[in-house]
């Protein structure tokens, strides 16, 4: 593109006092062809990219054409200035007659209008302009090639503003599926968007009843994220939605299930208040919510819920394996064989498939039992919700594998930890050894030309000390050797520790980090003993020098000494 017609779409400019007009230029492009950048952009691009809103009525008004004319990506001047939040660059764009209604229903490389990326940037004056161009907004508002609808995108960003324009203008309550099936609500909720999911309840209650492709509706996901207005208002509105299931034919839960597997008390009372009886559900594996609790280890949840009556009939409950809620119990913990010994429902000696009662569990702690498949994918999704991909994933495991992987996992976390702090201290000395440096090199000058100078006459005294019988200047000699002779020990540790590698042995590593870690601790003593005695010698130093002027040496003695007030106050300020 010309230089000149770039800055003048840049800056405003129509560069009518130039060597040419603008609309000689865009005559000549009308005959020769568009100019434009290397994304493609026209001159009318570059002036919505820099908000010009003049020059692009001037551009419009004497080439239309460009109005509709795309770049690189398929984006045309509206997509820009809606991108950017360039309302009055909108208007201008939108003033031109009968050709509006096209140009708001143009999509670009992904499929995005100008409205999508108008919620997308969150500029709700260019929403409110463009939804009311929206004839027919079933189809004036379609999904982009993710399938997200700028309804989807207003849910799952909780651009609530955003959203209720848009509802407005839909009157039918319509949707298109989004991601992986998934409704505006669905997002809403999973996004814990508040606001936004009651509104669109309200505005279709029937959408919490559509499933996504994993088979979960929407009170699934607000039942998961602990949402209980939302949940009160759906199942306010039909109480049969807490017995649908989630999941597909042959491997599903409920709603109570999945409340027992966050261990979410409040929950589980806000689902009785509604369904007093869904407490009886089972899942596709034939277990409770003390199995599906006891499964994602929460003991407490269950010693809270089995204060109330009607779980004492779920204790001895056996699923498709045999095995109660007092099974899983006896196999969960070490504390768990008194809570087994001293519970009446531990005397029935209820046997598993493997003929095994909890008390036999509980003493030989070698049991083994397939785990629920759907509780035992909520291990891995707890914080992925929030990901556009998120699944609820099934698999089969035994207790004795969780456990092993567990161990497993904490000793690989261990080893991780270890390496990273092995890195971290490798990297602090490496700054430390040229401190520990530096002190060696000043304290060697420092002691080669000492305070006060030598005698240098022909008296018996020469080459010695001038200020050797004062008390300071013997302080300041031994401080000076004890700084040299710590900062020489601390240069050593942290040589012998850059020249040890680490062998590949996990167990030899382990015993190497904290010998390392030791020689950490102790250069760093060493290095802090050596800065204390630099501070000394250079205070006993100027004193000696000038004990003449009393006044002068005790005000520059306590001036020196403020460092170790600094370095008390900070260790006291981290430790706090």
């Amino acid at each position: 593109m010309d230089p000149r017609m770039y800055n003048a779409a840049k800056t405003g400019s129509t560069m009518e006092d130039g060597d040419f007009s603008l609309v000689d230029y865009l005559k000549r492009e009308e005959e020769n062809g568009y100019q434009v950048t290397p994304k493609g952009n026209t001159i009318l691009h570059v002036a919505a990219l820099f908000g010009q809103r003049g020059f692009v009525g001037k551009v419009l008004k004497i080439t239309p054409v460009l109005l509709c004319y795309k770049n690189k990506k398929n984006e045309t001047a509206l997509h820009i200035a809606a991108n950017l939040g360039r309302s009055e660059v909108v208007s201008e764009l939108l003033s031109l007659g009968g050709e509006e209604t096209i140009l708001v229903r143009m999509t670009d490389d992904i499929g995005d209008t100008a409205l999508h990326k108008a919620v997308r940037g969150g500029h709700i004056d260019i929403v409110r302009m463009l939804v009311k161009l929206l004839l027919d907004p079933e189809h004036d508002l379609p999904a982009n090639k993710a399938g997200e609808t700028p309804l989807y995108l207003a849910a799952e960003s909780g651009f609530h503003d955003a959203l209720i324009e848009i509802l407005n203008v839909c009157k039918e309550p319509t949707y298109v599926a989004g991601p992986s099936n998934r409704t505006p609500l669905h997002a809403a909720v999973i996004q814990e968007h508040t606001e936004c999911a009651r509104s669109l309840w309200q505005w279709n209650k029937p959408l919490c009843e559509a499933s996504d492709k994993w088979g979960w509706n929407s009170l699934h996901y607000a039942v998961k994220q602990g949402l209980k207005e939302i949940v009160s208002d759906m199942l306010g509105w039909k109480k049969s939605l807490a017995y649908l299931p989630a999941g597909s034919e042959n491997d599903w839960t409920t709603t109570f299930h999945i409340a027992a597997s966050e261990g979410d008390i409040f929950m589980i009372i806000e689902l009785l208040n509604h369904c007093p009886d869904c407490w009886e559900m089972l899942n596709s594996n034939g277990q409770n919510a003390l199995h599906v609790a006891l499964l994602n280890g929460h003991e407490m949840f269950v010693m809270v819920l089995l204060e109330w009556e009607f779980c004492n009939s779920l204790v001895d409950e056996a699923d498709n394996e045999g095995n109660t809620p007092l099974h899983l119990l006896a196999a969960s913990g070490n504390r768990v064989p008194r809570m087994i010994l001293y519970h009446p429902i531990a005397k029935k000696m209820t046997f598993n498939k493997q003929n095994q009662t909890p008390l036999d569990i509980a003493l030989s702690r070698t049991w083994t039992i397939k785990k629920e498949k759907l509780v035992g994918d909520l291990y891995s999704i707890n914080g992925l919700l929030g990901q556009r991909d998120f699944k609820v994933k099934r698999k089969t495991e035994t207790i004795g594998n969780i456990q092993q992987m567990r161990r497993k996992g904490d000793d690989d976390d261990k080893a991780k930890r270890d390496k990273i702090e092995i890195e971290k201290i490798m990297k602090a000395a490496e700054i430390q050894v040229v401190v520990a440096t530096l002190l060696m090199t000043v304290t060697f000058a420092a002691g080669f030309t000492l305070p006060g100078g030598l005698y240098s006459d022909d008296s018996p005294n020469k080459g010695m000390a001038i200020l050797l019988r004062k008390a300071a200047f013997r302080a300041f000699v031994i401080s000076d050797v004890l700084a040299f002779a710590f900062s020489a020990g601390a240069i050593f540790i942290y040589f012998f520790m850059a020249n040890c590698d680490v062998a590949e042995d996990e167990e030899y590593e382990r015993d190497w980090f904290k010998v390392l870690k030791s020689y950490y601790i102790i250069a760093g003593i060493l290095q802090g003993l050596a800065m204390g005695a630099v501070v000394i010698a250079f205070v006993t130093g100027m004193y000696a020098t000038l004990a003449n002027s009393l006044d002068l040496a005790v005000s520059v003695c306590v001036i020196g000494c403020v460092s170790f007030l600094m370095y008390f106050w900070i260790i006291f300020w981290v430790e706090s």
